[in-house]
């Protein structure tokens, strides 16, 4: 059985014009340790994609339809809390595009990393702050990082802190939403690199949305390419 199975995908947008068909009788499966690489023109609807898999949904959905199933489980049967209690970071968590806009300006690194186990599994403080540095020094980052504030750390840094956010419940399904477009290349040869490290050490599956062929073909094993709401082509990298 695949991890996850998604079939007949409909994500629309209302505007003034009418509705803009972002992701378009969408259908793709995904192994437990895969990789697919999402590819395809800036507004073609990849980041819909992910956003459909995570709904965290914006306010003007026109449509919203489909089957997404996740080691069997039709996530769409499920109401808005249950699937924020039950999947939303525990089994499917996002690494957002843009790491300065993902992170809380006025709120320290380790609290913003360990938010989620205070408020989906009761974790008390002090051993949710435990876990936030572990789960930054797996990315690479000093224990001290914990204390800074977003406006302390150099973007690399910024992009390392948002991808222990997405592995902090340890889900099995992370989407990957373009995680090195602002950084300098020896950057995102390091992104890369502990992406590699993480699939490798913790099994994960990921949906990795770039614009850079070159870097899907490194990270994955199927590559999907989209244009205009619609998967135009699948195949192995």
């Amino acid at each position: 059985m695949s991890l996850l199975e998604v079939k007949n995908l409909f994500l629309y947008y209302a505007t003034r014009r009418g509705p803009v068909k972002a992701v378009d009788n969408v259908s793709f499966s995904l192994e437990k340790g895969e990789t697919l690489a999402l590819v395809g023109e800036s507004g073609c609807g990849k980041t819909s994609i992910g956003i459909s898999l995570l709904r965290v949904l914006p306010r003007n959905v026109y449509k919203y339809d489909g089957s997404v199933l996740f080691n069997g489980t039709d996530l769409m049967k499920l109401n808005d809390e249950q699937f924020r209690r039950e999947v939303r970071w525990k089994k499917i968590a996002m690494v957002f595009q843009g790491a300065m806009n993902a992170l809380n300006p006025v709120l320290k690194i380790g609290f913003q990393v360990a938010e989620p186990l205070i408020l989906h599994e009761g974790v008390e403080r002090e051993e949710a702050m435990r876990r936030a540095v572990d789960a930054l020094k797996s990315v690479g980052l000093p224990e001290i990082t914990a204390e800074r504030y977003p406006h302390e750390l150099s973007g690399g840094m910024k992009q390392r802190v948002v991808i222990a956010m997405a592995l902090i419940m340890e889900p099995e399904l992370v989407i990957l939403d373009e995680p090195t477009s602002a950084l300098d290349l020896m950057t995102q040869a390091n992104i890369m690199n502990l992406l590699k490290k993480l699939k490798w050490n913790k099994n994960l599956t990921y949906i990795f949305v770039t614009h850079d062929l070159p870097l899907a073909s490194e990270l994955a094993d199927k590559i999907a390419v989209m244009y205009a709401g619609k998967l135009v082509e699948l195949g192995t990298a």
